[in-house]
């Protein structure tokens, strides 16, 4: 299976323990590595970045006095002497004082102290023997591991001799491996070239793959911070003297690359995911000369890698002065800030405390109680930077900043270039698209109209119409947590550019003050019909034309109903949970509710089941398509583009989203299966209802539709909220969207467009061409399986 393996380069167990452990590795170097604590203590305070300890547990006298209402709701469980990830607990979240074990199980207090008794007692410890429990700050995988869609905490684990390091690779979290990045327990090892930091081949449980559980490939993955992880590993050899050393690295995604643990006696697997002989390796560095750290990076890169070689006047990196300006980006302003390059100085940028205090109360900064430091965001050299950064006091004439080199990675610092004119500090910049985009979101998240229209008395007014078919509901509304008129002047004050997001973002804008008509008129029939029709648009003769003659084919061909199993909301749940956890969806769950209107609907992160729904296998198929692979997954690849409009939704992008999943959903449903004419039955359901009040809606629905008694009253209800009074005429019309929107998708289709061109975010495919010039959108991370398969046949 594994042609390298004749080469008698390949390190095997023996080997390695006679002709590496025992001679490189002493048994007090080999005890300094498995004392975590220790071995975390000593070098992070010797300029290695760490996690947070936030408290330890080291006998039964302790532990019985111990407070866990101290700790953070956040926190991970770990034994001191641990191996091969045994014994963690990830504790996230918490709630009337229990933890949630994985975000998902209520763990108690008493059962956490069994837990730290059994690793009191060395039921983890690499040796058997009596250990110390701690507690550790979670750390949040950086974007740069996204692609990876892991089940956990990635790291890269790198193989250290002689400074040099020899062989590394990044152990992917799985739901196999229970969210641990242990190779061994079904996470997923993936070779690095140490030249390029990019990924090569993987295995899973000793056999080869080519592809992420989710589909996506394997190799060309590029690894963030690549030379300055290689740099910290071997910059830990040279501190521990450990001389045949694993470093367990992951990256932050505020402090950047983290140590996890160090490894005297690391497994072999590396050599799988890298396709390549250890021995052959570590034979090739033994006895050459290094002298330092940043010699054996280059050694590595030179020797296992194609190293790619850069020279002054071919480096493309924006060069910059001791001094330069940058601008901090705020909640809807930019304040320009004179500041001093030091990067021989700091590791972490520093801000004067007075810089501190303008930024908070211009909501432009982010105060971290729990680690002292500050969230930033800021322009330098035209590269946006996302940060953390320091108080502290600044004696420079003028300068009110002072850059450290985790922010200056990515420049050339030239000390002959001459200062910038800084003449103006701070200066308001009025024209910031970053903050109009997470102000349109924020507003965006504030008015949902669904959220907004459902009424009060939603339950007891379904049962009254169930009981009695003639019964005209009076729907009830909360009252808006916000003044309306206030949040309509302020979207006008936003200062928006004509530049391709700025076209996008002024559309949003628009429809955003649309929904607030909407929302300000329910209750109201008329009125609350047209903004509506504002809203979602009205029933064309021509949309009419085309939904009638859709139900006439049906009714053409139609055939006898097939025998149907009828599956209840906790029968359904667990195979839409197999799909989560196909695309590698790991903190998506199911969550079945009484009160919803629809039998299925998406919210964030979860995805919602009315508990008296009742699903086929085949209708539960079709909503996959629609609600996972089209919805769930759009909006995960919005989340990795740099602009919140992309995650929420374009303007008008609801026609697009619902066309794309009853595209999708109609891949998967036979010919002239009913809920093939869902889309059309409800134009013609809007139409009648817009003219008609709720009751006669009702048994339109049923006897001239065919609705089921359910489905008609369910209907009925999405028909007529937001106004008040059903017996009046009038209906909210976003059932439209779903007709219209297949209509355009299939147009899209038909003229020779890529679906997947729809997969980057919640886009309207109206504005397809215009979201594709915005500067850093990227390619989708998740397509459904049918795409992934027609890159295959190509």
């Amino acid at each position: 299976m594994f042609p390298f393996l004749s080469n008698h380069g390949v390190l095997g167990l023996n080997a390695r323990n006679l002709l590496y452990l025992k001679p490189y590795n002493p048994k007090k170097a080999v005890a300094f590595a498995d004392n975590k604590l220790k071995s975390k203590a000593y070098l992070s305070a010797r300029g290695i970045p760490v996690a947070k300890i936030y408290a330890r547990v080291e006998d039964r006298v302790q532990l019985r006095a111990f407070d866990f209402g101290s700790l953070p709701d956040e926190c991970v469980l770990k034994p001191n002497n641990g191996f091969g990830g045994e014994g963690i607990v990830i504790l996230k979240g918490r709630k009337n004082g229990v933890f949630f074990e994985n975000g998902r199980t209520p763990i108690t207090d008493e059962r956490l102290r069994e837990h730290i008794e059994d690793i009191l007692d060395g039921k983890f410890s690499v040796n058997g023997r009596e250990d110390t429990a701690f507690f550790e700050k979670i750390l949040v995988a950086h974007e740069g591991f996204a692609p990876f869609r892991p089940a956990g905490l990635p790291d890269v684990r790198i193989i250290v001799f002689n400074l040099v390091p020899v062989m590394a690779m990044v152990r992917v979290p799985t739901a196999l491996s229970g969210g641990k990045a242990n190779v061994h327990q079904g996470g997923i090892g993936i070779g690095i070239d140490l030249a390029k930091g990019i990924t090569t081949h993987g295995f899973q449980y000793d056999h080869l793959i080519k592809e992420l559980p989710h589909g996506a490939p394997v190799a060309g993955i590029p690894i963030p911070f690549w030379e300055d992880l290689l740099l910290i590993a071997s910059r830990i050899q040279t501190i521990t003297n450990i001389g045949y050393l694993a470093v367990d690295l992951t990256i932050d995604e505020d402090q950047g690359p983290v140590l996890l643990e160090v490894n005297a006696r690391a497994g072999l697997g590396v050599q799988l995911a890298n396709l390549a002989p250890l021995r052959a390796r570590l034979e090739r560095v033994k006895g050459i000369d290094v002298g330092s750290p940043e010699k054996g990076v280059r050694l590595a890169q030179d020797l296992f890698g194609q190293r790619v070689q850069k020279s002054q006047d071919t480096d493309d990196r924006p060069r910059l002065g001791l001094q330069e300006s940058i601008l901090i980006h705020g909640d809807g302003s930019t304040i320009k800030v004179r500041a001093a390059l030091a990067p021989g100085v700091y590791e972490r940028s520093q801000f004067a405390p007075d810089l501190i205090r303008d930024l908070l109360q211009q909501e432009a900064i982010e105060h971290d109680e729990e680690t002292g430091l500050y969230r930033a965001k800021f322009t330098l050299g035209g590269r946006k930077i996302q940060t953390v950064v320091e108080s502290s006091p600044i004696n420079i004439d003028g300068v009110r900043a002072i850059l450290g080199r985790r922010d200056l990675r990515d420049f050339l610092i030239d000390p002959s270039r001459r200062p910038v004119d800084n003449t103006v500090v701070p200066t308001r910049v009025v024209s910031d698209l970053r903050s109009v985009d997470r102000i349109l979101s924020q507003f965006d998240r504030d008015l949902l109209v669904l959220r907004h229209l459902k009424p009060l008395n939603l339950q007891d007014e379904r049962q009254r119409i169930i009981d009695d078919p003639l019964y005209t509901p009076i729907f009830t509304y909360a009252a808006l947590e916000f003044d309306p008129d206030d949040v309509e002047k302020r979207l006008w004050s936003l200062s928006i550019d004509e530049s391709p997001l700025g076209l996008l973002l002024k559309k949003k804008r628009l429809e955003l003050v649309m929904r607030l008509e909407a929302l300000k008129s329910r209750g109201d029939a008329a009125r609350f019909t047209e903004a509506s029709k504002a809203l979602f648009g009205a029933p064309t003769a021509h949309l009419l034309l085309l939904a009638d003659a859709a139900l006439q084919s049906r009714i053409a061909c139609e055939l006898p109903p097939p025998a149907k199993e009828w599956l209840s909301a906790e029968r359904a749940a667990p195979l839409f949970e197999e799909h989560f956890r196909r695309y590698g969806l790991h903190d998506w769950h199911v969550t079945i509710r009484d009160t919803l209107i629809a039998d299925c609907t998406v919210g964030w992160k979860h995805l919602y089941i009315r508990s008296d729904a009742r699903f086929t296998k085949q209708h539960v198929a079709s909503l996959v398509a629609h609600e996972i692979e089209t919805h769930v997954l759009t909006l995960e690849n919005g989340e990795q583009q740099p602009y919140e409009l992309f995650r929420r939704g374009f303007a008008n992008y609801l026609d697009t989203q619902e066309g794309l999943a009853v595209y999708n959903q109609n891949r998967i449903l036979p010919p002239f299966e009913d809920k093939r004419y869902g889309p059309a039955r409800s134009v013609l359901a809007v139409e009648y209802s817009l003219h008609h009040p709720f009751v006669e809606t009702r048994q339109y629905l049923e006897k001239e539709l065919g609705y089921t008694t359910e489905k008609a009253v369910t209907k009925a209800i999405e028909l007529k909220r937001g106004l008040g009074d059903t017996s009046q005429v009038g209906s909210f019309t976003k059932g439209l969207v779903y007709f219209r929107g297949q209509l355009a998708v299939e147009n899209f289709v038909q003229n020779g467009g890529d679906l997947r061109r729809l997969y980057i975010g919640k886009v309207a495919v109206e504005d397809l061409e215009l979201a594709e010039k915005v500067p850093g959108i990227k390619a989708p991370l998740l397509v459904p399986g049918f795409l992934r398969r027609k890159d295959e046949d190509k």
